[in-house]
């Protein structure tokens, strides 16, 4: 671990009065994959700590690792060293099915291609979680409603995804990831095929999910206007954290922009 890298993970891993309700803890995280001869450090030697209520961005360019960060921190793929700690549980060593049925219950994820089934309502979109664990159709028909009046598409509980806009697309698909009531939500390019208003309304929700119901939210992007809506930035490079910088949810694209210049040279 360079000195860069281990004065920063000194700094996250200490607790502080500022943020002493850790939800994600990320220890000394290693990912590497091997293409041929060649070893690819996707993930290698990252630390971090994120707060509850609190929005951090991933920012990197295609190939950074940002994505493979937050497979791992979802449990969607395993560190080959290191620890990952979300809500007080390792997730790298949960079984298979411990870690299926902690994503379903305590985990919310969003994606950039919106992953709506184009065959069933909003509505029906929305309560899969809640009909996939169990639940009675009643109570996801309750719950379903109630998170789609939350991201202001009450409206739209009987249209399908082929008549709706992108942007109610993707209100809908965080409606569905808010529907177990998540610790944490994972954004992964989440307005990376929406146009400049929808991100607008987008970025606004997550940042209402964080300051209005205290839920933590990770955002990989490679978008200053993006990642200028959260509290902090974390820069990735080759797999290993640069820097970061710390908008505090203020919109200020231009502050993460030139540190991100910075960063890269």
């Amino acid at each position: 671990m360079g000195k860069l890298q281990a004065a920063y993970a000194a700094s996250v891993m200490t607790d502080s009065p500022e943020k002493p309700d850790i939800v994600v803890s990320i220890e000394d995280v290693q990912k590497h994959y091997q293409l041929d001869n060649e070893t690819i450090r996707a993930v290698d030697g990252v630390s971090a700590t994120v707060g509850r209520g609190e929005m951090l961005a991933v920012m990197g360019h295609s190939g950074s690792g940002k994505t493979t960060l937050m497979h791992l921190v979802g449990g969607l793929d395993l560190p080959d060293s290191g620890r990952i700690v979300v809500d007080d549980r390792e997730i790298n060593t949960m079984s298979d099915t411990e870690r299926t049925l902690f994503r379903r219950r305590r985990l919310g994820i969003v994606f950039q291609a919106f992953n709506l089934l184009p065959t069933l309502t909003a509505l029906e979109n929305v309560m899969l979680p809640y009909l996939v664990d169990g639940r009675s159709s009643k109570e996801a028909t309750a719950q379903a409603k109630n998170v789609l009046d939350k991201v202001q598409l009450g409206h739209r509980l009987k249209h399908r995804p082929a008549l709706m806009s992108g942007g109610e697309q993707q209100r809908v698909a965080i409606a569905r990831a808010l529907m177990v009531d998540p610790v944490l939500i994972l954004a992964d390019e989440p307005t990376g095929n929406l146009d400049p208003s929808s991100s607008k309304q987008v970025w606004a929700l997550l940042r209402a999910l964080c300051e209005e119901s205290q839920t933590t939210v990770i955002m990989v992007t490679h978008e200053a206007n993006a990642a200028a809506h959260a509290d902090r930035v974390l820069f990735l490079k080759s797999g290993q954290l640069s820097g970061e910088a710390l908008p505090g949810g203020a919109g200020d694209a231009q502050l993460v922009a030139d540190r991100y210049a910075q960063l890269a040279d």
